[in-house]
């Protein structure tokens, strides 16, 4: 398995690590079982207990935490690429998020007592899942350190920097992001109405424009380096 450095900026976070180390769970086709989640689908709650988990194919889910007055904090973001569940499923521990899907979402479902084989024949399989979970440690506690001051735009703004970093075209090409300003909302846990305000001020600045159920992102770039602005 090739070394793979993440650096540490904002823009970066579990999804992304997911992404640039489950390449040996992408090409392994042959393990596990597709599911098919409908738009605001719930995958597992928070507390279950079940031996599952799983690689993102397409679609984008969000992982939740019930706060102490049982209002849902909004964790992490996943997208294609993006492998999760796996600790409490190795551990047969109960979920600690929730997981909802944010758009229709195609899912690879894998059990430990079913990939097991597959890990003594391809240890780059072990391999991944062990640096994951070290990169989720950290991220999560960066993450959990940043919501007591994180602003609604800093949200939009890394949400859309992430997407376009991963599935950007090469070169100066637009990104196209396929998702509605609800989508959106509900993929960061904020209204609609503070989504389309972030927006509106992003496309006034000449960053991205909004156009029907979909944004496009015109500077990549500048996006990114907002980040470090907020």
């Amino acid at each position: 398995m090739t070394d793979t450095a993440l650096p540490d900026s904002p823009a970066y976070a579990s999804w992304d690590a997911s992404a640039a180390l489950s390449a040996p769970w992408r090409q392994a086709t042959h393990l596990g079982t597709l599911v098919h989640l409908d738009e605001g689908a719930t995958l597992y709650r928070q507390g279950e207990q079940h031996r599952n988990f799983y690689l993102l194919r397409e679609g984008f889910v969000h992982t939740t935490i019930l706060q102490g007055n049982g209002t849902p904090l909004l964790l992490e973001i996943f997208g294609p690429g993006a492998i999760f569940g796996e600790a409490t499923a190795f551990a047969a521990l109960p979920r600690s998020v929730t997981i909802h899907a944010a758009s229709a979402a195609t899912l690879s479902r894998y059990t430990p007592a079913e990939v097991e084989p597959a890990i003594y024949q391809q240890p780059e399989l072990a391999a991944a899942l062990l640096r994951l979970m070290g990169y989720k440690t950290h991220f999560l506690l960066r993450t959990l350190k940043r919501f007591a001051s994180t602003e609604p735009q800093h949200r939009v703004v890394e949400l859309l920097a992430r997407v376009a970093r991963l599935d950007g075209p090469p070169g100066g090409a637009n990104t196209q992001v396929d998702l509605t300003h609800a989508q959106l909302a509900s993929m960061l846990a904020l209204s609609r109405v503070t989504v389309t305000r972030t927006l509106k001020a992003l496309a006034q600045r000449g960053l991205i424009e909004t156009e029907s159920r979909r944004v496009v992102i015109r500077d990549r770039e500048s996006l990114v380096a907002m980040l470090r602005e907020l």
